[in-house]
């Protein structure tokens, strides 16, 4: 007979369906009637997460077989780990938990499997090397800074900019920084600037000791400032802060700017649409002072059927773009044919992530400090190498217009131009190669002399390895002292040669 069962089957869309005959249990069906009957039976099995997330979907499984996989994956001896790119591609996002109806959260699963993974020395460098090369980047001295403003020793505030939004709007942390001057600082009350990466690469890569260094980075930085308050304008950065500095006192810039914030009204020749990041799920503070922003400029805003704490990741969250390609292509796909208007978002990556596949997306901060003699909605994506670049320039403008400072000493490989055709722009922007990476790699050669001559083209092709992947790049010299670049590829092989007997 029939009885409770923990198993949860959503029945919402379901049509009931009468019997086809009213009879009782000793009457047989005829084989028409049995059939009939029977296809009203629906499956009874719960994939809440699964219907809502490419990357769960794509594997076409379900949580329990899921966990099963990853736990065999860790306990493996000897052979094949057959589910490490499974792991490595969850978002991290959140979203099975928040539909699922038993709090199942694949996405601490599978971090902590990524932080076994590293302690095991199992974790393959591939699926992560890019973003925390970026991140080293970041917290280096081309970008790095913290300055109280100009004539304090201490501040009251630091704003927190984040990294990628200074790679791609580095024009937009200089006005958002200058409106948080002239909204709260006064003879007492200073506003300080903090430019680096709150480490959110490292913790998504299960890399604990690397994540604690840049903690500890950060603390010194802090301390010095006089542990002033907090305001971030990055989702991950906030999400970052709330759980892995509970010591700190963090404001949301967006929440700031909606107190302070003197809007001009914008021409909205149509609803917009906004898209929430991830990040900020359980932040509806943030979510409401996005929205309020932009009635308050006279935009009339459609949300999306998944929106606020049901949000969909762009693909960014958990490294997913790196790790798997494909599946990161589908969820951004996913989440962008939602709608036909145009999407709002405040975070960078969600932006540029959207627009690369060709939607129409701004970041608010179109709207609050950009012009309006362009489409901005339709603006490219900022290019990989470009976001180095925007960082670095963003930090020696500031260093000189606010504090009359100047910029470290360059390398000798910065040294390096380059001339690089549209194909070989795109080619490189594909394979994840930067500029600097193809100077390092000319640097080298024209100093060493190591480099081979194809004697058909005149062709040189030279590699440098300067961590774990090796880079190659085919190029001339020109009569102007640059190169052209004709191609450029890496690879993460190591040929080891063991002695022989």
């Amino acid at each position: 007979g029939s009885y409770e069962t923990k198993l949860y089957t959503n029945t919402s869309t379901t049509t009931s369906q009468a019997p086809l005959i009213e009879t009782d249990l000793s009457t047989r069906y005829n084989i028409e009637v049995a059939e009939t009957e029977a296809a009203r039976c629906i499956q009874c099995e719960c994939l809440e997460c699964v219907k809502v997330c490419p990357y769960l979907d794509h594997y076409k499984g379900y949580p329990k077989k899921y966990i099963r996989e990853t736990y065999n994956n860790l306990a493996i001896v000897m052979g094949t780990r057959h589910s490490n790119q499974f792991i490595n591609t969850c978002a991290l996002c959140g979203l099975c938990a928040e539909v699922c109806p038993t709090d199942v959260n694949m996405g601490e699963v599978c971090h902590e499997a990524r932080v076994t993974m590293v302690e095991q020395k199992r974790m393959p460098p591939s699926a992560h090397d890019f973003a925390l090369r970026d991140m080293a980047f970041s917290n280096g001295e081309k970008f790095a800074l913290a300055h109280n403003a100009l004539g304090l020793d201490t501040s009251s505030y630091v704003f927190f900019p984040g990294c990628q939004l200074s790679g791609s709007s580095p024009e937009y942390v200089e006005k958002a920084y200058s409106f948080l001057k002239d909204a709260l600082q006064k003879d007492d009350v200073g506003v300080g600037l903090m430019l680096r990466c709150c480490g959110a690469p490292a913790d998504w890569a299960g890399r604990k000791e690397l994540f604690a260094n840049s903690q500890s980075e950060f603390r010194a930085e802090y301390e010095k400032l006089g542990k002033p308050k907090v305001i971030l304008s990055c989702s991950s950065c906030y999400q970052m802060f709330q759980k892995h500095y509970p010591d700190v006192e963090i404001v949301s810039f967006w929440d700031v700017m909606n107190e302070h914030g003197k809007f001009t009204k914008r021409e909205f020749s149509a609803p917009v649409t906004i898209h929430d990041p991830c990040s900020t799920r359980y932040e509806n503070h943030i979510q409401d002072s996005i929205r309020d922003i932009i009635i308050k400029m006279g935009g009339e805003i459609q949300e999306l059927p998944l929106s606020r704490e049901k949000t969909e990741c762009c693909s960014f969250g958990g490294v997913m773009w790196l790790a798997n390609k494909p599946v990161a292509e589908k969820m951004v796909q996913q989440r962008i044919s939602e709608s036909p208007l145009d999407y709002v978002t405040y975070c960078a990556m969600c932006r540029d992530f959207f627009s690369r596949k060709g939607k129409r997306t701004l970041h608010i901060f179109d709207y609050i400090f950009g012009g309006t003699e362009s489409d901005l909605a339709a603006a490219p994506a900022i290019g990989f190498s470009q976001r180095h670049e925007n960082r670095a320039r963003l930090k020696e403008k500031l260093l000189r217009d606010l504090w009359s400072e100047t910029m470290p000493n360059t390398a000798d490989f910065e040294s390096i131009r380059l001339v690089l055709p549209e194909d070989v722009q795109k080619q490189v922007e594909d394979r994840l190669i930067l500029v600097e990476d193809m100077q390092k790699v000319i640097e080298y050669a024209e100093r060493t002399g190591k480099r081979m001559l194809n004697n058909s083209t005149k062709h040189y092709l030279a590699y440098f390895k300067p961590t774990s992947v090796t880079y190659w790049v085919e190029y001339t010299k020109q009569e102007d002292g640059s190169f052209l670049v004709y191609k450029a590829y890496s690879h993460r092989m190591e040929v080891g040669i063991g002695a022989q007997k």
